[in-house]
């Protein structure tokens, strides 16, 4: 058997094998990642709108609960000045108010206890052992997004706004975004005027909506 030498020059050269995607399967793809983040993006906001709304309904459930309990009994909660007599084995045990017709701002009603002070988390504490809300003692309502809340009088929050019972909620717990969108959804889209209503308006910056407001919001109830 005889042997053909070929030199490099006539030598034929290896093929090279070249894999990669289409014009097409790249196109398929950027759709995929597309309709993905949309759908992502979409229940993000899904969920957002859902958490204002029940941050706003707090408001509407809590004064139902309190014309309850006004009508049973004939006065306002937190400002029950009868309260210990009514509820004699509440653990822990009930606050009289003053009995003047006003929920009185006291504190932020942050934990259960002492350290929450005023007619605004006592009238709290008055409707959970009336039986016309859940919860533990005096504390403070959590909205949706995790701030407190508790009703007190209207010009506790927004002064001269007048005496009926607003829903205030903490700064620490709502941003700009939030309380923007609560006003435009519920009321006039006004942090200044309407029943929703926020204080310190030089800083209610929309610029920065994630944010913290500043001072407290309130929802007249």
């Amino acid at each position: 058997m005889q042997y053909r030498h070929q030199s490099p020059a006539t030598r034929p050269l290896p093929t090279k094998q070249q894999s990669g995607f289409t014009l097409v399967e790249i196109a398929i793809v950027l759709v995929i990642v597309g309709l993905l983040l949309g759908a992502v993006l979409k229940g993000q906001e899904l969920i957002f709108n859902t958490k204002v709304k029940s941050t706003y309904n707090m408001s509407r459930e809590t004064a139902a609960a309190l014309y309850a309990y006004q009508d049973r009994y004939r006065i306002n909660p937190g400002d029950d000045n009868q309260a210990t007599i009514r509820f004699p084995n509440a653990a822990p045990a009930v606050v009289n108010g003053t009995g003047d017709g006003l929920i009185a701002y006291g504190s932020r009603c942050q934990n259960p206890g002492v350290a929450n002070v005023g007619e605004n988390c006592n009238a709290l504490h008055h409707l959970r052992v009336a039986g016309f809300i859940a919860g533990a003692g005096n504390e403070g309502l959590r909205t949706a997004f995790g701030g407190l809340a508790s009703p007190a009088r209207w010009e506790n929050y927004f002064p001269q706004a007048g005496n009926n019972p607003a829903m205030g909620y903490d700064s620490r717990g709502v941003t700009h975004k939030i309380m923007n969108t609560i006003d435009i959804s519920f009321d006039d889209g006004n942090p200044a005027t309407g029943s929703i209503r926020c204080r310190n308006l030089a800083a209610y910056d929309l610029a920065n909506p994630d944010n913290r407001v500043p001072t407290w919001c309130s929802a007249a109830m």
